[in-house]
């Protein structure tokens, strides 16, 4: 009886709602680590970022409220928290690292944020595409394949990490900002762990529901 009752589709619009605020960030992080940005640039970047922030802030609220008062929710309540508290972690981490960009006035040495910015990228443009497939069809294929594609480049920032944190310490002899760097490299790395797990809840939802 229960499926033959009308499923809400509003926490499909809020999901791509908080999934179009990540990418947002990403876009706006991009602009922060350019190595010829201007300061107007930078400016109008991080306060987008905040901006993105404060709004998956508050779509993450009202999905944790209506799971609460629906009946019939598309995929299991669990699933759709997990998903919207994974995404949202993607805006807040960055704001955290615009916050820290800032704070200390930090630049790019060597392009070395570009390099996780490259990585969340195309984690952002795969995770586009998962999340239309859960608003459709749920083509397990699909879904497998970008998943596979945001596990790998998780993996890839893992390397990228290492890389970072041994050149750094090889090659900037100033300790207070050896250890800034190695805080921001550990944050972007963070973001592309975000993406992976959301790709891990997206391929839960597709075994229980395709």
């Amino acid at each position: 009886m229960l499926n033959l009752l009308p499923r809400e589709d509003k926490f499909i619009k809020m999901i791509m709602e908080l999934e179009a605020h990540a990418n947002q960030s990403c876009r706006l992080l991009k602009v922060m680590v350019e190595l010829k940005a201007e300061a107007k640039a930078i400016e109008d970047a991080s306060e987008g970022i905040r901006r993105s922030k404060r709004e998956a802030k508050k779509i993450l609220e009202i999905i944790t409220q209506e799971i609460c008062r629906t009946l019939i929710t598309p995929f299991d309540r669990e699933d759709i928290q997990e998903f919207a508290v994974t995404l949202y972690h993607i805006p807040k981490l960055i704001d955290k690292i615009t916050v820290r960009l800032l704070t200390h006035n930090m630049h790019p040495y060597k392009g070395d944020f570009n390099k996780f910015v490259e990585i969340i990228e195309r984690q952002a443009e795969a995770m586009s595409a998962v999340i239309l497939e859960l608003s459709g069809k749920l083509n397990s294929k699909t879904v497998n394949a970008k998943a596979a594609i945001l596990h790998e480049l998780e993996d890839q920032g893992d390397v990228v990490l290492g890389q970072l944190i041994a050149s750094s310490f090889s090659e900037i002899e100033d300790v207070r900002e050896l250890i800034l760097r190695k805080d921001i490299y550990e944050m972007l790395e963070d973001v592309t762990d975000q993406y992976r797990d959301a790709a891990n809840v997206a391929l839960q939802i597709i075994l229980k529901h395709s």
